[in-house]
């Protein structure tokens, strides 16, 4: 009995470590920011799998927020078009439900929000432990 316990406790403890299914349903937010020079407005528009979000116009300084359970394969993906004429566009992965991406591109798990800063050369991200902003899509044309 005690070997079925610990065989399947083993499996169990793999399977975690395989799926990152330690963050499964917890909750965290995307935030994209409007710092787009010349008071220009940033239209945003994020999905999930079959679901998206309606297109949002933001002005300068707004900022779009969506709140979000991290499943197991949680995937957000945003497209991002700049102001005025909304030729310059940019797709990019917002939010990746594996703690690689969380780590390494949000900053953690703390404060539980993926920031995005868009500005006039691109969409910068945050790393949150440091608070430094890296530079990671360019506008596409």
């Amino acid at each position: 009995m005690i070997e079925k316990f610990i065989i399947y406790f083993a499996l169990f403890a793999f399977l975690i470590q395989r799926t990152d299914s330690i963050l499964t349903f917890r909750r965290f937010n995307i935030e994209i920011s409007n710092q787009l020079g010349g008071n220009n407005k940033l239209m945003v528009q994020c999905r999930s799998g079959q679901e998206s979000t309606r297109v949002v116009f933001l002005a300068f300084s707004d900022v779009f927020k969506a709140p979000l359970r991290i499943g197991f394969k949680t995937l957000i993906w945003c497209t991002l078009w700049k102001g005025p004429d909304f030729k310059h566009h940019v797709s990019f992965d917002a939010f990746v439900g594996k703690e690689s991406f969380i780590h390494d591109v949000c900053g953690s798990m703390k404060p539980n929000i993926c920031f995005w800063q868009v500005q006039d050369d691109g969409v910068w991200a945050r790393n949150n432990p440091t608070g430094a902003l890296k530079l990671m899509y360019k506008w596409n044309k």
